[in-house]
């Protein structure tokens, strides 16, 4: 089979994937209200004002699975490994889609999430991080018996600073856009089909959210945590990405998920009771709401970029980088109480 007719066939399925997607936006409608997905303003977390589909996980899930098992074939990926990615995805898409309809509680979420990796992770060493190596540092920790609960560990704690990150259209899917292509840039493989298909329904999902159509919705959110988690630690054991690079691109939202979670903790609320402190809604102070997707961006590339192009010391970088978000975040904050 030679590489030509790959590529046509690559690009025939990308043809029939986007025009489901369409279909699926086309019929919005009917399908969120069949499936009571849709989101009404109807408290003050609420920042937007009419009633939305949360589509966006939908047209993931349905361009996304294929893909995989496209991808999959093509690179003849061993079938134990495959399941186990694909049953990784449809939990999370299926739980993040029954929040979309019912608000299911984050204890209760947390643990049917984490009892699922207890029992699917250990199942394939290629999902499981046995030893921590930095590209720029020279530190390199051997994990032994904690690998599997600090990969477990790593992989819910990118699902909670993610669902942390939507509120706020287009900041969500801008970064994920973000990441798959610096993932892209650092496997250096770009005719990965699974790839490129994320990259695409994302995109999708981006103009779509950007015109107000639809939310990436909880489903989304989800299933594109453990897509992403799965993708960085496949990169990363092989030695295409290092812990120094993916802690600098997920720099932001984990820092915000602290710093809001220590902060209700220490108001004597839970940390997973909801609010509209995260930075991104801070920035509807000076920003409109449709293009707060930009400095959140902005903010959240910079870590990486400074520490792959300028200043290739971990400690420094890590101190700009914490300087540079508390500096925003009490600027901003301070002009919120001044309103």
């Amino acid at each position: 089979m030679n590489n030509s007719f790959i590529i046509n066939n690559i690009i025939l399925i990308h043809i029939i994937l986007i025009s489901f997607s369409f279909i699926i936006i086309f019929f919005k409608s009917e399908i969120s209200n069949y499936l009571k997905i849709i989101d009404y303003p109807d408290n003050n977390l609420k920042i937007h004002k009419l009633p939305t589909p949360r589509l966006g996980g939908i047209i993931l899930f349905f361009y996304i699975l294929p893909s995989l098992l496209i991808h999959y074939k093509i690179n003849h990926i061993g079938l134990k490994d495959l399941i186990v990615l694909i049953i990784l995805s449809i939990t999370f898409f299926i739980v993040g889609l029954i929040d979309d309809r019912k608000l299911l509680s984050a204890t209760y979420k947390s643990i049917i999430l984490i009892t699922l990796l207890l029992l699917i992770v250990p199942i394939s060493n290629e999902l499981i991080i046995e030893q921590i190596n930095f590209r720029y540092l020279d530190l390199s920790i051997n994990l032994k018996k904690a690998a599997i609960y600090f990969t477990i560990f790593s992989i819910f704690a990118l699902y909670n600073a993610f669902n942390f990150t939507d509120g706020v259209n287009c900041v969500a899917s801008s970064l994920g856009i973000f990441w798959i292509t610096f993932i892209f840039l650092k496997s250096d493989n770009y005719t990965n089909f699974y790839y490129q298909s994320i990259l695409v329904s994302l995109i999708i999902i981006f103009y779509f959210n950007y015109i107000n159509k639809f939310f990436l919705g909880n489903s989304g959110t989800s299933l594109l945590s453990i897509i992403i988690s799965l993708i960085l630690i496949q990169e990363y054991k092989k030695n295409n990405i290092f812990c120094d690079e993916i802690f600098f691109i997920l720099f932001l939202p984990g820092i915000d998920m602290i710093r809001i979670s220590v902060q209700r903790i220490m108001s004597g609320n839970s940390p997973f009771l909801g609010d509209t402190n995260h930075i991104h809604h801070l920035m509807r102070i000076l920003i409109k709401e449709k293009f707060i997707f930009l400095p959140y961006l902005l903010i959240a590339v910079t870590p990486i970029l400074i520490y792959s192009f300028l200043i290739k010391n971990f400690y420094l970088v890590f101190a700009l980088s914490f300087a540079m978000y508390f500096l925003i975040y009490l600027f901003l904050n301070n002009l919120k109480k001044s309103n």
